[in-house]
């Protein structure tokens, strides 16, 4: 027996499955500024961009933006992969949302099926004596 549950509720399953299209592209973006940042200061560690656009300042700022450039893609990364984190999980618990929600209904009509095509009119038995509310009390 294969039962399925129509789809409700389309925005919000759009919303979840936004929010993790949104968590890939800040993951992507994170990881690409990270390697940006960490080739500016990689090439400032090696003099090149300090000395072609401080030539006042010279070899002693090229090794503070070098470790800052570095530093800062690190932070970076890390910060990305936390942002990734959150908007995924939260796409996720969206998705797990409208799964329960969907199973329940599932559930909720096949007992009701259950029901109707098993459905006996019970009879009134009498456990010993007395007791039900058509019966005289003696």
């Amino acid at each position: 027996m294969n039962m399925t549950v129509p789809k409700r509720f389309p925005a919000v399953r759009f919303f979840g499955t936004f929010m993790q299209v949104v968590a890939w592209i800040m993951l992507v973006v994170s990881i690409l500024g990270a390697i940006g940042l960490a080739l500016i200061g990689s090439a400032s560690l090696l003099g090149n961009f300090a000395v072609e656009s401080m030539p006042l300042v010279g070899g002693l700022a090229s090794g503070a933006i070098g470790a800052s450039g570095i530093a800062g893609g690190l932070g970076l990364v890390i910060a990305g992969l936390f942002n990734f984190l959150v908007f995924y999980v939260v796409g996720q618990m969206i998705h797990l949302q409208l799964a329960v929600e969907e199973n329940t209904r599932l559930t909720a009509a096949l007992l009701l099926r259950m029901h109707q095509e098993s459905h006996i009119p019970e009879e009134q038995t009498a456990y010993g004596e007395g007791g039900f509310v058509n019966e005289v009390y003696e």
